[in-house]
């Protein structure tokens, strides 16, 4: 049996359906194959339940050079791959269906359609309808997917590995020794009230340098702020690194997911605003300082691994303080207590 899951959102979305993608593959034996897209592709890489990942690539994502007609061919392409596969079933990996995402479930010709949401299609034939009101994981909402399938075990956690010649080349070139304490701070984060003040993760670099032994990793989207396309923070690294000053500082700006992934392999921690680095680090098992502005926890907390969620009561996570994070740190690190 075969299945597509579609996978059109962003980085966060897509990780957390790999639970429903190994239940799909080792509970229900499907060959799963997964359509994405250019952005958020690299996050299921080296997924063992994947049999086949079609990459299409969203217009205003293309590149220097790159021409629309040339997007429109790749994507005519991959839909006729996509129906000459005959798939059994087709999931609609999206909290709620939308007309633009349907319609690659429909191309497949799948005898079944599993979508979420309260209002049906004639192309839906298993429309799941969360209970009314309800808040849950979004993990927990994919999963709901499954029942109809008649597969109810609960959702596993997150499938995310990183390449190994990439970890080991980031190891060697910054010189971290095997056990050496390692701490990621993830500075960049899109919306203006997930974004944690520069003066807070200098102090925070600060008060753990202070501690003792070990390496501090930044993270960090590269790229110039006003970006109109991929704003970055090439500027506001420098800044709190100029400010930090500290020997055990190791500044990285993530110019791939592969580097991102990689950079985060190396760490014992992370500390994060909700996002996609956030799952991430998840995936790759690691513990989480979690903060959280203007998102909801609920649905969007670290999945399946140890993590503090600090929640601004203001929803600013300009509110949270450097010491707030630092104790949530040391909660997730006892060799520190």
């Amino acid at each position: 049996m075969r299945a597509l899951v579609v996978c059109r959102d962003n980085i966060g979305d897509t990780l957390l359906t790999t639970p429903l993608i190994r239940a799909l593959a080792r509970e229900g034996g499907y060959q799963v194959d997964v359509l994405a897209n250019s952005y958020n592709a690299g996050v299921l890489a080296r997924n063992p339940d994947i049999g086949n990942i079609y990459v299409y690539q969203k217009s205003h994502h293309r590149g220097a050079g790159a021409s629309r007609l040339g997007i429109l061919l790749r994507r005519i392409k991959i839909m006729w791959l996509i129906r000459r596969t005959h798939y059994d079933i087709a999931v609609i990996a999206k909290s709620r269906w939308d007309r633009r995402v349907l319609k690659w479930g429909t191309l497949s010709g799948a005898a079944r359609i599993l979508a979420l949401g309260e209002l049906s299609h004639p192309m839906i034939t298993d429309l799941v309808t969360p209970p009314p009101e309800s808040r849950e994981h979004l993990v927990q909402r994919f999963h709901r997917m499954l029942a109809p399938l008649g597969l109810r075990s609960p959702a596993g956690p997150l499938v995310l590995n990183a390449d190994p010649a990439a970890v080991d080349a980031l190891s060697a070139r910054y010189g971290i020794e095997p056990g050496q304490p390692v701490i990621g701070l993830q500075i960049s984060a899109r919306r203006i009230l997930q974004r944690w003040p520069e003066a807070h993760f200098v102090a925070l670099a600060r008060l753990i340098a202070a501690a003792g032994p070990g390496r501090i990793i930044l993270l960090w989207s590269p790229g110039a702020a006003d970006n109109p396309t991929h704003p970055g923070d090439d500027a506001l690294a420098a800044r709190i690194v100029a400010a930090c000053r500290l020997p055990g500082l190791i500044p990285i700006a993530t110019r791939s997911l592969d580097e991102l992934t990689a950079a985060m392999q190396l760490c014992d921690s992370v500390v994060t605003s909700d996002g996609g680095a956030m799952h991430i680090a998840a995936g790759l098992g690691k513990g989480i300082v979690a903060l959280f502005g203007d998102s909801d926890p609920v649905c969007w907390a670290p999945w399946r691994v140890p993590h503090t969620v600090l929640l601004a009561e203001d929803n600013n996570v300009a509110s949270l303080t450097p010491g707030r994070v630092y104790q949530a740190l040391r909660g997730l690190r006892p060799e520190a207590r």
